[in-house]
């Protein structure tokens, strides 16, 4: 057996990372992989020494493509005895898009999480559609990192979000859970840490302080911008390393998003036992388990304006508005009874570990073989 890869590795994105990790995995199982790159942006990015290595290798001879892109750009060839559409979506489905034409001419579909294979069913993709979940390198979480230091949060108990600056991530909803939730003389703090392609982190910080101010104007919680306690904005930081000891730093992770994929920050901060509170949905829903806290929410039809494809998030997909209120509820139950977490954070890195390279691995060469 023989695999040639085909994905956005080199993108510098949570996508790209995914695909990273999916090679390592593909290698960690003992699969003849040859990664082949294709790019959708220009950032530049240090690529770990064994995918450049795997890079150099001859892809003649390959029997099985795995092309992980958008859908739109895949094409099948009869030169492979296999081939197989790895793909992401994160709302109830695709239908107004041409992606189920381009999958169903695929031998096979390999999806991130169950709520993908329905959202599949319900777009028309009619081949074998197979979860294979996103998998890391689980070595991180048990390095010494770095601690980050914010002055105005010194002894607070941080409740934090990592995400980037779109419609999707629902940054409004943590915000306003937590002004409604806590007051300025408790010792907790909020902190954002987000960035937005084609802008510079100064601007980031400008839109997100304009956004938080208008939400706490609209709360009509006080008469002052000022009697709010303070947002901490991070936009300034991008690599690993630096997110690593952002989650070392803070106590408690929290994703509100409409949707989600997998969400590479929620799943770290799980594994560095920061209790992640995220909304049921897509990822978050397979792998938090035990080691955090899933809120419902309700399928709501998308009607707000998302930065991508004209035929993708229409007002004919629904994504999962999380209810606010039970938001609230569950960060306050965090903060008040952190002593009694310390088993849900444990749990947090087993669970982690079930996502290795390794495992992961293991599961894609067993479908693979099949």
């Amino acid at each position: 057996m023989k695999v040639l890869y085909i994905g956005c590795y080199r993108d510098g994105t949570g996508w790209g990372q995914a695909a990273i990790d999916y090679i390592l995995s593909l290698d960690a199982a003992g699969i003849d992989v040859v990664p082949r790159p294709i790019k959708l942006n220009d950032r530049q990015i240090n690529l770990p020494k064994r995918i450049s290595e795997l890079e150099q290798k001859d892809s003649s001879g390959a029997n099985i493509c795995i092309q992980h892109t958008l859908p739109h750009l895949m094409e099948f060839s009869s030169e492979f005895d296999k081939n197989i559409a790895l793909y992401a979506t994160e709302t109830s489905n695709f239908i107004d898009s041409d992606w189920s034409r381009k999958i169903n001419m695929m031998d096979e579909a390999w999806v991130i999480n169950n709520q993908m294979v329905e959202s599949s069913k319900a777009s028309g993709v009619r081949i074998p559609i197979k979860v294979v979940p996103h998998a890391t390198d689980f070595q991180k979480f048990a390095q010494g990192h770095k601690k980050i230091e914010f002055p105005s949060a010194k002894g607070n108990f941080v409740f934090y979000t990592v995400a980037d600056l779109n419609k999707r991530k629902n940054i409004e909803a943590f915000i306003k859970a937590f002004h409604m939730e806590f007051e300025p003389n408790e010792p907790v703090s909020i902190l954002i840490k987000t960035s937005k392609h084609g802008q510079t982190p100064e601007e980031t910080a400008l839109e997100v302080r304009d956004i938080s101010n208008k939400i706490k104007e609209d709360l009509r919680k006080y008469k002052n911008l000022n009697d709010y306690k303070e947002d901490l904005i991070v936009t300034d930081f991008v690599h690993e390393e630096d997110l690593y000891g952002l989650h070392h730093s803070c106590d408690c992770f929290v994703m509100p998003s409409y949707g989600e994929a997998w969400c590479i920050p929620a799943f770290d901060a799980m594994g560095f036992g920061k209790t992640p509170i995220c909304t049921n949905v897509g990822g978050m829903s397979d792998f938090i388990g035990h080691g955090g806290f899933l809120i419902e929410g309700r399928l709501e039809p998308i009607s707000e304006k998302v930065n991508t494809l004209p035929n993708l998030f229409t007002c004919n997909e629904e994504w999962v508005s999380i209810d606010i209120k039970e938001l609230m509820s569950c960060m306050r139950h965090v903060y008040e009874n952190q002593e009694s977490l310390k088993a849900m954070k444990e749990k947090g890195l087993e669970q982690a570990y079930d996502y290795s390279h390794e495992s992961v691995g293991a599961l894609m060469k067993e479908l693979l073989n099949d």
